[in-house]
């Protein structure tokens, strides 16, 4: 099944809608069976997910495109690959002696423990560590990628719980934008490093010469913060078919200058 991105768009507002009244639905057939394809999205864009017996056989994009986007077919492995850790797993010397571990970190071997077992663990040294020190020595950063959605952010999570236990030291900007996001609004009155850019529609049509500076948007643009709409990728299409030059300053020749072929320098 191939979707438009306004297709998507419809049905994914429909899909939200209905997760209010989960609790009150019927599961979908393909749930109940355990099989079938199932229209979903992560990070790199809509995909058609095919599930035999409860488990991810393949997947695809759901969304017709003209640049393939190779992270859309790896649901598969991401999900049921081996290196992924399945248990709870505790540094020996730190199970014997949670307040003085014989061997350091990177020294030492892994247990696998109970769920039981490593909440109690983690419940017993923050309580001992607020109650000692107080709430500024709970560092709830927490930070990194994670599933797409607010629910299944991680950080918020963290700092949700860590306010209700008495509050937590935190941190400003991401490692994408480092102290701009701070920096920047007693610069220029606003957080810039996310403000709405220039269009791509008013870039082809205006542009003579294309510049990209230390980027590889055709590597970068296969993902964001949330789901992409990939349309990126496609007014990357729509600018190598233009035949605008484009200059690439990069110490490596990326997979944009690749495609970009004869028009790249």
């Amino acid at each position: 099944m191939t979707l438009t991105r306004r297709e998507f768009i419809k049905h994914s507002g429909i899909a939200a809608g209905a997760l209010v009244v989960t609790s009150a639905a019927p599961l979908p057939a393909w749930a109940e069976e355990k099989g079938g394809k199932i229209l979903t999205a992560g990070r790199w864009g809509a995909m058609n997910v095919e599930v035999k017996d409860g488990k991810i056989v393949s997947s695809t994009g759901a969304l017709a495109k003209t640049i393939p986007n190779s992270l859309q077919s790896t649901a598969a492995d991401q999900v049921h690959t081996t290196a992924r850790i399945q248990h709870p797993m505790v540094r020996k010397s730190y199970l014997d002696n949670p307040l003085q571990p014989t061997k350091g970190r990177g020294e030492d071997t892994y247990v696998q423990v109970s769920w039981e077992q490593a909440l109690k663990l983690i419940h017993e040294q923050h309580d001992r560590i607020r109650k000692a020190n107080g709430p500024s020595a709970i560092f709830a950063g927490s930070y990194g990628w994670r599933s797409s959605g607010v629910l299944h952010k991680a950080q918020t999570l963290l700092q949700r719980y860590m306010n209700l236990a008495g509050g937590y030291s935190g941190h400003s900007g991401d490692y994408s934008t480092g102290a701009a996001q701070v920096i920047m609004p007693h610069v220029v009155g606003s957080v810039e490093v996310y403000e709405q850019q220039t269009s791509w529609p008013l870039i082809l049509e205006n542009s003579q010469v294309v510049v990209l500076w230390g980027m590889n948007p055709l590597n970068t643009l296969k993902i964001a913060w949330s789901s992409t709409d990939e349309q990126g990728l496609e007014y990357f299409h729509q600018l190598k078919k233009s035949g605008k030059p484009v200059i690439a300053i990069d110490p490596i020749r990326s997979e944009t200058i690749e495609f970009f072929g004869d028009n790249a320098t």
